[in-house]
């Protein structure tokens, strides 16, 4: 039986182009095995089309801009937000039942498939499992709180969880459409717009919105979903936060995570090599 479609797009600042993007999509060319189409928007689309025309991945990609997704108002909030609304509009540019989002410094480091993404007709929903509440575990949690009180639920699933984190994220259309429908309700023809304006873009406030964790509380405390959830701790998912935890990864997970902005990617590069994964051969 062949692989269900799952449409891709990944959300690309300018500022990410030259980093680990082609990375990123020679993993992507190489390991995503159930290919829709790959969606990339961006903020500057003529700098980002000429990269893509240069190595090679025109033909495989659906380019769009920021404003295209985006209204006016949308457009005025801080860049953090808007990626962050691309993301939950995401079903107005992806064809597919469900589709991924996948980061722009988010690396496939093994063979993703549909198992992977999808159990019994809907998407897994990853979360980390924190082994002590550490203070990232508390950072995460209030963002549980903050984003239950915005959709006027009591996350008593959620609060199982707690960290759904992930840049390799699987979204049902259904889902994202009523999470929509049901904000509009709430707050009107611009529901984000009328969330966000008073929030100012501060590293304090960006737990008081998400949009995997808005997703994920949404789907288990308002609808009570029945979807399956897997710890990405179990060999799916590694976050590279800083460079003490890029020197500890052994490169053993499907999915990699190079959070800091400011990694050696030709250390990444050798590391590929040195443990023959199948991704060196296309770097």
């Amino acid at each position: 039986m062949a692989e269900q479609q799952f449409d891709t797009f990944i959300c690309v600042h300018q500022r990410e182009v030259g980093y680990l993007l082609e990375m990123v999509l020679r993993s992507y060319r190489l390991n995503f095995i159930p290919k829709g189409r790959l969606i990339l928007i961006t903020n500057d689309l003529p700098y980002l089309r000429e990269f893509i025309q240069r190595i090679g991945f025109a033909d495989e990609t659906v380019l769009m801009d920021d404003r295209d997704c985006l209204s006016k108002e949308e457009m005025e909030l801080p860049g953090w937000f808007r990626q962050q609304l691309i993301k939950l509009r995401s079903y107005e540019f992806c064809q597919t039942e469900k589709f991924c989002c996948l980061g722009a410094d988010t690396v496939l480091l093994q063979t993703i498939t549909e198992a992977d993404l999808s159990d019994k007709g809907k998407p897994v929903l990853y979360y980390t499992r924190h082994k002590f509440p550490d203070g990232h575990f508390r950072y995460e949690k209030a963002r549980v709180h903050y984003v239950a009180d915005l959709l006027k639920v009591e996350p008593v699933n959620a609060l199982r969880y707690v960290d759904f984190i992930s840049d390799l994220f699987c979204f049902k259309r259904e889902y994202l459409m009523s999470l929509n429908t049901y904000l509009e309700g709430l707050y009107g023809k611009n529901p984000y717009v009328n969330l966000l304006k008073g929030i100012q873009d501060k590293l304090e406030n960006r737990n008081k919105f998400g949009e995997w964790t808005l997703y994920s509380v949404y789907v288990l405390d308002k609808l009570k979903a029945d979807v399956t959830l897997r710890n990405s701790a179990e060999g799916f998912l590694y976050q590279a936060h800083s460079n003490l935890y890029l020197r500890l990864f052994q490169f053993n997970t499907k999915v990699a995570h190079f959070v800091s902005k400011d990694f050696d990617v030709d250390y990444i590069t050798r590391q590929i090599i040195k443990r023959k994964l199948p991704l060196a051969g296309v770097l």
